[in-house]
């Protein structure tokens, strides 16, 4: 990722969060956290599909745990408060996927010996085919929401709502373009709802799930 975004847009990401009364993380808290994403996607379709169609709870988090210490020092990694009752997870402009070495670095091997070699051939398939359709829709010139995820004890309480519109009005101010996917069709509408426009929908090839690829444009003048 190019080192002078990093420097400048990260940075002023991380200001309007804090700005807001939102908590960056801590590198402490990523365990945390990878609980947390975990618990959220029982039985999602891409998580199912990724540990041979029966959900892994311990594999969810692995994937989770090595992939936000992977992202450390490139993301956007912030909670509702030091409760951690929800979090996101934002890539700065030009991501165009995780890298290998940290992400053996970070725990990958744990992944291996727990869930086989396979799964990191179904994790590089589906994150090629989604950093192309990235690359399709906004030419890696985005902030792309990788992450967000709420407790289930705290749903329904406006925490995806305080978590994602500071960011969003961020990426008004600078004038970009908001990326997200989701693998789950009652995800569409909630994004829909802050001006997210479904790109594409479709099966990804080779597998059950479905993909949705949405875009936000900045809105005002």
């Amino acid at each position: 990722m190019d080192k002078l975004v990093r420097k400048i847009e990260v940075p002023l990401a991380k200001r309007a969060i804090k700005n807001a009364g939102l908590y960056i993380v801590e590198k402490s808290d990523l365990d945390r956290l990878a609980e947390i994403a975990a618990d959220a996607y029982l039985d999602y379709p891409l998580h199912n599909w990724l540990t041979k169609g029966k959900y892994d709870p311990k594999a969810s988090r692995l994937i989770m745990q090595i992939t936000l210490k992977a992202m450390t020092e490139d993301a956007v990694i912030y909670a509702d408060s030091e409760e951690l009752n929800g979090f996101a997870v934002w890539l700065p402009i030009g991501f165009t996927g995780s890298k290998t070495i940290p992400f053996l670095v970070n725990g990958g091997l744990s992944l291996i010996l727990h869930s086989g070699l396979g799964i990191i051939g179904r994790l590089l398939t589906y994150e090629s085919y989604a950093m192309n359709l990235k690359k399709q829709f906004t030419d890696n010139y985005d902030w792309y929401l990788y992450n967000l995820s709420i407790k289930k004890d705290a749903q329904g309480k406006g925490i995806a709502s305080k978590l994602l519109r500071p960011m969003l009005q961020f990426c008004d101010e600078e004038k970009m373009v908001a990326y997200l996917e989701t693998n789950k069709d009652s995800n569409v509408s909630l994004y829909r709802h802050y001006n997210f426009a479904l790109m594409k929908e479709e099966i990804i090839p080779k597998t059950p799930v479905t993909h949705y690829a949405m875009v936000r444009q900045p809105q005002g003048e």
